[in-house]
Parts: structure tokens; C-alpha cells; sequence
């Protein structure tokens, strides 16, 4: 998902770029809790029955599922900032505060959006600048990573609005 950040009063523009996440962090383990419940509450009445063996694998069942979930989670929280203003494209990436930082001048910086020799393949949307470059939206689908390349190459070609 691609979010644009514009101040009109200045020259600055922004884009924020994260993953499509399709539940928040609360209801992914409203979920997960859900299927505990269901999944050890049938195991435990296997188990009082006498068919001893299910609760064991129900357990590994549910502690692997909540391990999945947890890296889906944890995977779907990364941001990317880009910045552009009068001489600099900043690229942030990061969690909870920017990990990472690239920094490009915008007069010699390039939007590139390469295809993969694979027609399966997706393709990758980088920056690039004096034999640097830095691949941004890799988490986006094909249609959003055209769409950031084509708003990008605006941005760098919009003149100074000082």
C-alpha cells in the first residue's frame, strides 16, 4: 500500500510504503485465541476419552500456527519513508523507527523499474544514483509498483517550488 504525503506550503513530498496487512495485531490474536480455544478444547476431550496422543500434536498444531502468525505479523509491520525535497531523495525503512537510510542527490538520482528475465518473476522498483541504488516497495504487487514508479518519476520531475 502506497500513501502520498504532500505539504502544500512546501517543497517536500513523501510517500509512505508498507505491506497490504488484512488484520490488525488485536484481531490476528482475537483469531489465534479463537482456534486455541476450539482446537485444545477438542483435544482435551480426545484426551479424557483415553486417545492420549492428540493433545500433544493439537499443542504443537497451535504453537505453530501462533508462530506463523507472529512472523506474518511481524513481516507486515516494515515501512518505507521516501522523501524528496529540493536536492535530496531520503529512503527510511524500518519498524517502529527508520533502520535504515539512503540518501540520493535529486538532480543525479534515477527511477528505474526493472523486469525480471522470468514473466513470473516480479520486478523490482529501484533508485539509483552514482553506482548506488536501493530497491524500494518490494512487498508491493505489480500493479502498485508500477503506480509508485510512475508517481516517483513525477516527483523528481516536478520543478522547485521555491
Amino acid at each position: 500500500m502506497v500513501q502520498y504525503l504532500d505539504d502544500p506550503g512546501s517543497s517536500r513530498t513523501g510517500f509512505v510504503v508498507k505491506p497490504n496487512q488484512a488484520m490488525s495485531w488485536q484481531s490476528l490474536l482475537f483469531v489465534y485465541l479463537g482456534i486455541t480455544a476450539i482446537s485444545m478444547t477438542i483435544a482435551i476431550s480426545f484426551y479424557v476419552i483415553g486417545l492420549t496422543l492428540i493433545l500433544p500434536f493439537s499443542g504443537l498444531e497451535v504453537l505453530a500456527l501462533g508462530a506463523a502468525l507472529y512472523v506474518c505479523a511481524w513481516r507486515g509491520g516494515v515501512r518505507e519513508v521516501i522523501t524528496i525535497n529540493e536536492n535530496i531523495i531520503a529512503v527510511e525503512s524500518g519498524r517502529d523507527a527508520p533502520e535504515t537510510r539512503h540518501e540520493f542527490q535529486r538532480a543525479w538520482a534515477n527511477v528505474v523499474l526493472e523486469r525480471s528475465w522470468n514473466s513470473w518473476y516480479p520486478s523490482q522498483l529501484l533508485i539509483r544514483s552514482h553506482g548506488r541504488q536501493v530497491e524500494v516497495g518490494r512487498f508491493l504487487n505489480e500493479q502498485e509498483r508500477q503506480g509508485l514508479a510512475l508517481e516517483l518519476k513525477r516527483a523528481l520531475m516536478l520543478p522547485d517550488r521555491s
